[in-house]
């Protein structure tokens, strides 16, 4: 049975509930990004020190990170929608907040919060996407999701020039507004989780133990950690330093990098995702982790801005397809009453983005920048051999209804698994 030919999806058609969260994904994306630029400003006009700037911005990665089991858990007893619901409101409520702060300290509290919603919303989102797209569009299906936050982030920014110009204030409430329109939309358009899926859910008895045993697991648990490390943290770091401070341009420079990189990065997604559901997940992991760690060594050896943003649009075709492809493939794996499985994805990529940039900063005081870039690339070579160690086949999830969970290549006997090759 071939990938495409199996459920009732029509091969070209995307279920409703992706493109519901992919409308999702762009309204928060948007917001996020019309305010993420003003927030250190916003932060440095209570007059502390670029230490204390950096809390507040850092503020939200640590809590999400830390309360990520927490999410994991309410996910299990409250449902996927509402707890996704919860988490924006959440955001948006801390967001308006931080807009209409008097001090520093109330920035950091209520920014820190953020986190929490932030690990409530990714968490469901993903229980979510992975609820609604059958094996055969996960590719395209977590393209499509990851297209609509390329796209918002890509038009904030350009957004907040102008809103910022009404006041320092109004990016916060700007993205406090996208936020519960983002809230409103779910509530209005997904269904609610069903009473027997939420029973489903909290009798779940698969753990990490039991998918860490998974050979797909491990592999998608690792290249999301490379891809925060080197994608989120790294790149996001040393590319503006190397751009003002070798090549002694402005930060603007910086900035239009970035924007050309997003805008290929969105080019490339729908391809990607076709490529994960038609050429398989792990062809497209070990040709997107290939290409960033041999793009991850250009950007060491780079000496102009012409190469630097060449060298950036290859890098964001190679993390899309890599991104794509790992999430389908954690969609493979991780049932979705599996709620533990889903936050250590996304705690393994939080992980790598908080601990990347402290590693290449270290590394880039002790030796240079060139080995700050190397080290990214062998985590994602490592990724890169355990993705080529799993099955050609769409196998069953972990404890899947008749599977005999396979420890080494994923479980088998749940049904016949849909060929990717």
């Amino acid at each position: 049975m071939t990938a495409g030919e199996t459920g009732n999806i029509h091969p070209l058609r995307l279920p409703r509930d992706v493109w519901i969260l992919a409308t999702v994904g762009f309204l928060i994306a948007i917001g996020f990004g019309v305010m993420s630029p003003i927030l250190p400003i916003y932060a440095r006009t209570f007059g502390v020190s670029s230490f204390l700037i950096g809390l507040v911005v850092s503020s939200l990665s640590i809590l999400r990170l830390t309360t990520m089991p927490v999410s994991s858990w309410l996910l299990r007893f409250i449902g996927p929608r509402e707890v996704a619901i919860a988490g924006c409101a959440l955001i948006g409520f801390t967001t308006f907040m931080i807009g209409v702060s008097d001090s520093y300290w109330g920035i950091v509290v209520w920014r820190g919060l953020s986190g929490f919603g932030s690990a409530l919303y990714g968490v469901s989102a993903m229980a979510l996407l992975f609820a609604a797209a059958p094996p055969e569009v996960r590719g395209r299906s977590n393209a499509i999701y990851g297209g609509g936050f390329v796209l918002g982030g890509m038009a904030g920014p350009a957004l907040g020039g102008l809103i910022v110009g009404v006041s320092i204030h109004a990016p916060f409430f700007f993205y406090a507004v996208t936020l519960v329109l983002a809230a409103v939309v779910m509530a209005v358009l997904l269904p609610r989780t069903p009473v027997g899926r939420r029973q489903q859910m909290r009798d779940a008895t698969i753990g990490l133990v039991d998918l860490v045993k998974d050979r797909r697991f491990r592999a998608a648990i690792v290249v999301n950690f490379g891809n925060g490390w080197q994608s989120n943290g790294v790149r996001a770091m040393l590319v503006p330093l190397f751009i003002t401070g070798a090549l002694h341009m402005p930060t603007l420079w910086a900035g239009i990098a970035f924007t050309i990189a997003a805008v290929v990065q969105a080019c490339c997604l729908p391809l990607t995702g076709w490529g994960t559901d038609r050429l398989g997940r792990r062809f497209m992991l070990l040709t997107g982790g290939c290409a960033t760690a041999a793009i991850s060594i250009g950007f060491s050896l780079a000496q102009s801005y012409l190469v630097l943003v060449i060298l950036m649009c290859l890098y964001a075709a190679g993390a899309s397809a890599s991104s794509s492809s790992a999430q389908a493939m954690l969609a493979d794996t991780v049932p979705v009453t599996a709620s533990s499985g889903l936050a250590a994805y996304q705690m393994a990529g939080d992980i790598g983005q908080i601990l990347g940039p402290l590693v290449a900063g270290a590394t880039m005081d002790i030796v240079s920048i060139r080995w700050a870039w190397v080290f990214g690339a062998a985590i994602i070579l490592v990724g890169v051999g355990l993705s080529s160690l799993t099955a050609k086949t769409i196998q069953p999830p972990v404890g899947s209804s008749g599977s005999t969970g396979d420890p080494h290549g994923g479980p088998q006997g749940a049904g016949q698994p849909v060929r990717e090759d």
